[in-house]
């Protein structure tokens, strides 16, 4: 009967889930034409890519202008470039793009008109070759506390497994999948942010995927006590079949690319995911409120706002304060708005806006387990 309430709560959780998905737009500074005729433009004066147009779409009498008044008034950058850009892995091509951008946008600034996109990006101002300052500064934020984490995890794993408590080294082992997962999605976004290029961009969608499904693996493993040793047969199934739908996942982006199938499959697991974690959440905390209170004469008087407020029972409650903060922090993403001093938009707020939530998940996943299986408080 648990079983069946559990998996009522999956397919709630995916019902809502069909509601949340919506479409993304392309960008419309890509169409520009004042954007397109300058990008070849610089590629033709700076990137010698003269042979890749047409008579029709760049006259050679009016290249060959084009030429002489680079080398006159160095409009754009040429090659060899500065250490930075080399460091970060600039090319030509590319940092005419962005060069383009930055003409662009700067020209609508002065007329008043409206800054756009380009490439699904706003047209930062690039520090030190950065491409999104701001972005890659709160990666790397991201990334200290799940590497504590996977600290702390791996040092329990020592531990149970000295003491051979399989059904806890088979918890936390979960547990530490999340945290390389995610410490290597990370790693990825400071790449991509540092520089956009089309690899770096796939790495970092693959590896933003494999965090939610490698999260859903955990909490999964935890609400159906798929980490006892009579169920080592269950937990494998389950382990294989995440495995199975995230090659699917990385399948179906490599034959056809889609931005929007990526954002509806992460949101649909994220979800599920989220849904599973409140779940666990509102039961340990009415199991432990029960059995704190089960000895006390004043259990039958003791309302729910004391437990609330009791430190030793509402500690139960940490994974929907930390879904809730990270679901508002998603909000900064569906509010989108041009970059505060062209540095700071609302993907980097959304990256700042994760950086606490993680640092209190693995210290809660601890005590879930030494309370909740190895005291059995309330599991």
């Amino acid at each position: 009967m648990a079983m069946g309430k559990k998996t009522q709560v999956l397919v709630a959780c995916a019902a809502l889930a069909l509601t949340q998905l919506h479409m993304v737009s392309a960008s419309l500074g890509d169409d520009l034409d004042e954007f397109q005729h300058c990008v070849m433009k610089c590629d033709i004066v700076t990137c010698q890519g003269l042979e890749k147009y047409s008579e029709e779409e760049a006259p050679r009498e009016l290249a060959k202008r084009w030429i002489r008044e680079q080398k006159k008034y160095h409009y754009f950058d040429e090659p060899p470039f500065s250490l930075d850009l080399r460091v970060i892995g600039w090319e030509c091509l590319p940092n005419c793009d962005y060069q383009c951008q930055r003409a662009v946008t700067i020209d609508r600034y002065k007329k008043g008109e409206e800054i756009y996109q380009f490439h699904g990006k706003w047209p930062f101002i690039r520090v030190l070759g950065i491409q999104e300052l701001f972005s890659t500064i709160f990666s790397i934020g991201n990334w200290f506390p799940h590497y504590w984490g996977f600290k702390k995890i791996l040092s329990k794993i020592q531990t149970e497994s000295s003491l051979n408590n399989k059904q806890f080294v088979n918890l936390y082992f979960a547990y530490l999948i999340i945290s390389i997962v995610t410490m290597c999605a990370w790693f990825f976004s400071t790449v991509f942010h540092l520089r956009d290029t089309w690899n770096r961009e796939r790495l970092d969608y693959f590896f933003a995927g494999a965090t939610v499904i490698s999260g859903l693996y955990g909490i999964g493993t935890r609400v159906f006590k798929l980490y006892l040793s009579e169920n080592n047969f269950k937990r494998f199934l389950f382990g294989s079949l995440i495995i199975f739908l995230y090659i699917c996942h990385i399948t179906r982006l490599l034959i056809d690319w889609s931005y929007t199938y990526n954002m509806q499959a992460n949101v649909f697991i994220g979800l599920i995911q989220n849904v599973l974690w409140i779940y666990h959440s509102i039961s340990s905390f009415s199991k432990l409120r029960k059995s704190h209170n089960k000895g006390s004469p004043e259990y039958k008087n003791r309302k729910l706002i004391d437990d609330l407020k009791d430190k030793e029972i509402n500690w139960t409650l940490i994974p929907i304060l930390l879904v809730g903060s990270i679901t508002l922090g998603m909000s900064f993403e569906l509010f989108d708005f041009p970059p505060i001093l062209e540095l700071i938009d609302a993907h980097a707020l959304w990256h700042l806006a994760t950086i606490w939530p993680a640092i209190y998940w693995y210290d809660y996943m601890i005590k879930d387990v030494e309370e909740g299986l190895k005291v059995k408080k309330y599991d």
